[in-house]
């Protein structure tokens, strides 16, 4: 049972002070190093064990940092990964000796590369005879990179019936990518299955390297 203090005793005014400044120990958590407190609370339905209390929150604490930890460990080596296979991207880009070799190899590995479910590849233009390409007109292209220059997360949904025609129901998530050559552009749809596979906050600078490097090795063979 709690004990009982004048109301104008010092301990009364302190509990009342307490009480009207919640957040004080927040404020100054040093403060919980010099105060005890008992191992247990009574309640009229039951006994608060503090000490257990504070074990369970410890192992919580730690059991989420150790959580934590799993995944910025796993992030990086997903990172690595994706470096490896960014490179060897690369060097096959660079390796190849024609146009329609790097056509080959924009629309048959960039969607191994993602792990995509499908890959459609489309050109602003129609001088540029491929079997994976389609036309599509410039300015509705281009109304899909105003907020990045190259790559297009937004995910929105009047770009699935553009980009994905042949899967209209089973694409949940896509990137656009945008590969400039001369004053055309290739737009790169890739998509997914997977409604969390491609997001507005993903990273994507290893993806614009290697648009970069496209970009480069179009000038070489031009």
């Amino acid at each position: 049972m709690s004990k009982k203090y004048d109301k104008n005793s010092a301990e009364e005014l302190v509990i009342q002070y307490l009480k009207k400044n919640k957040n004080l120990f927040l404020d100054y958590p040093e403060l919980l190093n010099v105060l005890n407190f008992p191992s247990q609370i009574k309640r009229p339905s039951k006994i608060i064990d503090l000490n257990a209390y504070r074990s369970k929150k410890i192992k919580n604490d730690y059991d989420e940092l150790k959580k934590q930890m799993s995944e910025i460990l796993k992030a990086g080596s997903s990172h690595i990964a994706s470096q490896k296979r960014i490179l060897k991207t690369s060097l096959k880009v660079l390796n190849t000796k024609s146009l329609t070799k790097l056509i080959d190899v924009i629309v048959n590995d960039l969607g191994h590369l993602l792990a995509c479910d499908i890959v459609n590849c489309f050109f602003t233009n129609n001088t540029l005879k491929h079997s994976g390409l389609t036309q599509i007109d410039n300015k509705i292209a281009s109304s899909y990179f105003r907020d990045k220059p190259q790559t297009n997360l937004n995910q929105n949904p009047k770009g699935i019936p553009l980009f994905f025609p042949n899967k209209l129901k089973t694409i949940k998530s896509y990137l656009l990518l945008k590969i400039i050559y001369g004053s055309d552009r290739f737009i790169v749809a890739m998509g997914s299955m997977d409604v969390n596979k491609f997001t507005k906050d993903q990273q994507v600078d290893l993806i614009e390297y290697l648009i970069q490097v496209i970009q480069i090795k179009l000038i070489l063979i031009d």
